[in-house]
């Protein structure tokens, strides 16, 4: 009996032992204490997971001092490192490891980082971070429309648009490449490519900086290319993921070249908005439009509009319908061709995040 009661207390102590939470302490300025388990520092802020609040972030200029039960890695400003766990003593100050050699006392205003010996540290940790963000800000669209018809009329038509993007927090770099190509009773029609870049650069919240370049070749409009370079300023007026606006304004210069033989050079301004909303879940529109006038002419300018709408043809939207028309206004084209050009589509939409 006396034997079977020495087991079960002994089990009992076991089991209690455990149950046993580790408990950290952190000690602030004006004395309060602050029971939990210490994450790390970082960026300034002390992290402790309590029991009654989840993490708390603490400025590290409002802490006296730390105990913790467990080993953490603590880097200082000048760069050198200690491993240990933490002590604050009232009257003795702040130390590292507890060890034969009896620890290291070092100031808190002299930490700049606390983290887990098994974790790689936050200078290691914001590198993967970066590296997987810049990542994943790619994405790429693939999108093609096919159309035709066969009888008195042989006709078959073709447009697509390659687009790939890469976000941050301030930038945004856009490349693509699109055209059309249409045969009627064997004979071309249309033929247009156009293909471009563009990249804008955040100031703040609202201001932006551009860039942009295109190039564009339309047999029918008997240009063997048109080359503009534009620049300027943009201004946000609202973006929400649900609903965007941005406005943009710059100057440029413009180079066409015609089969004809004739050329141009001329200095160009362009103004413009860019516009997209979410109507429902399942409908996206969006409103594109820039102004091209020249400086030697008022009256020498294009127009470039498009509007589209998108449904989603699969839940993670990676697959959709695209359908809108294209206005192409030229105020004054070569001999012979005709100023609006307008262009409707019917795409499928493949997206790659």
């Amino acid at each position: 009996m006396y034997e079977m009661q020495r087991i079960l207390c002994a089990s009992v102590v076991v089991v209690l032992a455990c149950g046993v939470v580790l408990a950290d302490e952190v000690v602030l300025e004006d004395g309060s204490r602050i029971i939990g388990q210490v994450q790390g520092v970082s960026d300034g802020k002390l992290m402790i997971l309590t029991d009654f609040a989840g993490v708390i972030n603490i400025d590290v200029g409002q802490v006296q001092g730390v105990s913790t039960d467990q080993p953490l890695t603590v880097e200082l400003n000048s760069g050198d490192r200690a491993v240990g766990s933490l002590e604050y003593t009232p009257g003795v100050g702040q130390r590292i490891g507890t060890g034969a050699l009896g620890g290291i006392t070092i100031d808190m205003d002299d930490v700049s980082a606390v983290w887990s010996v098994d974790e790689s540290g936050p200078v290691v940790a914001a590198l993967k971070e970066k590296l997987k963000n810049a990542r994943a800000a790619w994405s790429l669209s693939i999108e093609m429309g096919l159309d035709g018809q066969s009888g008195n009329t042989d006709r078959t038509s073709v447009n697509g648009r390659v687009e790939a993007k890469r976000v941050t927090d301030r930038e945004r770099l856009t490349l693509y490449s699109q055209g059309r190509f249409s045969k009627e009773n064997g004979a071309d029609t249309v033929k247009e490519i156009i293909g471009g870049l563009g990249l804008e650069v955040d100031l703040d919240e609202k201001w932006f900086v551009f860039g942009k370049t295109e190039l564009e070749f339309d047999e029918f409009e008997n240009l063997d290319l048109r080359a503009t370079v534009t620049g300027g300023v943009g201004y946000t007026v609202f973006s929400k993921p649900d609903h965007e606006w941005r406005l943009r304004g710059g100057l440029g210069f413009q180079h066409e070249s015609f089969d004809t033989g004739v050329s141009e050079d001329q200095a160009i301004a362009e103004l413009g908005w860019d516009y997209r909303v979410d109507i429902t879940p399942w409908m996206q529109f969006t409103h594109h439009i820039t102004y091209y006038p020249t400086f030697d002419d008022v009256g020498d300018y294009r127009v470039v509009v498009e509007n589209a709408a998108e449904f989603p043809l699969s839940p993670d939207k990676d697959w959709r319908f695209k359908m809108g028309v294209r206005n192409n206004y030229v105020a004054d084209p070569q001999p012979g061709i005709r100023g609006l050009d307008n262009y409707y589509f019917f795409n499928i939409v493949w997206a790659m995040k």
